[in-house]
C-alpha cells in the first residue's frame, strides 16, 4: 500500500470537514457527497488488497452513512444530508489512519528485516576475512545500518530507507569484488588439477601399451580409460566457457574415476 493513496485520502477528508460555510446548503451536500465518493473509491481499492476487519467495519460504517446522506439530498433534506456525510468522513478518516499506521508498521517491519539480514551477512564476512580493505568495506556498511536504525526509531523510514539502500550497494559491490577473486582461485585450482589428470591420463596410456604388449586384454580398461579422457574434455570445456563452479564438481568425479581405474591396473598386475 503507498503512502501517498492514504495521504490523499486524508486530505479529502479534511477538505470535506472544512467545506466554504457561506456555501448554501445544497451546494455544501453536494460538493461533500462528491468528496465522500472520491475518498470511499480510493479506499475501497485498498481494502480490495489487504485484510484489516477493523477498516472494513469502519469502510461499512462510512458507507451507510454515504448512503444515507444520498437518500437524505434527494429528499431535499440538505443539512442532515451534510450532517450524515461529516460522520461518513470522519468514519473515513478513520478508516484511512488505521490503514495509515498499518502501512507504517509493516514499512518498519521490512526495513528492520533488511538491517538484520545485511548485519547477519557482514558477521560471517568478518569471521574469514583478513583483508583491510574489505574489512573497510564491511565498516562503511555497518555505518550506513546504524544510522538506519537511528532514523527508524525515530519515525523516519524514508532516511531509514535511504541508508539501507546505501549498505546494500557497499555490500553488492563487495559481493562482486568476493565473486571475483573467488572465481581466479576456483580457476587456477582447476588449471592444476586439469594439468595432473592430463599427466596421469598420459601415464595410463603408457601403462596400457606395456600391459598389451605383455599380452593381457586390456579391453575393459580402454574403455574406462576413454570415458577418463572424454569427462576430461567435459571438464576442459567447462573451464573454457567460464564455468568454474560447474567444472569443479565434474574434475572431482573425474580424480575419483581414475583412482578406481588406478586400482584396477594394480589389480591387473596382481592377478598374475
Amino acid at each position: 500500500m503507498k503512502k501517498i493513496a492514504i495521504g490523499l485520502i486524508l486530505l479529502m477528508v479534511l477538505a470535506a470537514i472544512s467545506v466554504n460555510a457561506e456555501e448554501n446548503s445544497k451546494t455544501k451536500a453536494e460538493r461533500m457527497i462528491g468528496l465522500c465518493e472520491k475518498a470511499q473509491a480510493k479506499l475501497g481499492s485498498i481494502l480490495d488488497r489487504i485484510e484489516n476487519n477493523e477498516a472494513e467495519e469502519l469502510f461499512r460504517e462510512a458507507n451507510e452513512e454515504l448512503d444515507k446522506a444520498k437518500n437524505l439530498y434527494n429528499e431535499e433534506e440538505y443539512d442532515r444530508a451534510i450532517e450524515s456525510c461529516l460522520e461518513a468522513m470522519h468514519k473515513f478518516r478513520e478508516c484511512a489512519m488505521l490503514l495509515k499506521e498499518e502501512a507504517g508498521g509493516k514499512v518498519k517491519e521490512r526495513i528492520e528485516g533488511q538491517i538484520e539480514r545485511m548485519e547477519s551477512y557482514i558477521s560471517r564476512i568478518r569471521e574469514i576475512v583478513e583483508n583491510e580493505e574489505i574489512i573497510a568495506l564491511l565498516d562503511n556498511a555497518e555505518t550506513h545500518l546504524e544510522k538506519a536504525r537511528t532514523y527508524l526509531e525515530n519515525g523516519e523510514a524514508i532516511k531509514a530507507e535511504s541508508e539501507v539502500q546505501k549498505a546494500g550497494n557497499i555490500l553488492k559491490n563487495l559481493k562482486e569484488q568476493w565473486k571475483n577473486r573467488y572465481g581466479e582461485k576456483i580457476k587456477q585450482r582447476l588449471e592444476k588439477l586439469n594439468e595432473t589428470a592430463k599427466k596421469r591420463i598420459q601415464f595410463y596410456e603408457q601403462a596400457l601399451d606395456k600391459l598389451r604388449e605383455e599380452g593381457y586384454d586390456v579391453q575393459d580398461l580402454e574403455k574406462d580409460l576413454g570415458k577418463i579422457e572424454s569427462d576430461l574434455n567435459n571438464v576442459n570445456s567447462l573451464i573454457n566457457e567460464g564455468k568454474y563452479k560447474e567444472a569443479l564438481p565434474k574434475i572431482r568425479e573425474l580424480y575419483r574415476e581414475m583412482q578406481e581405474f588406478q586400482e584396477k591396473l594394480r589389480g591387473i598386475r596382481n592377478e598374475s
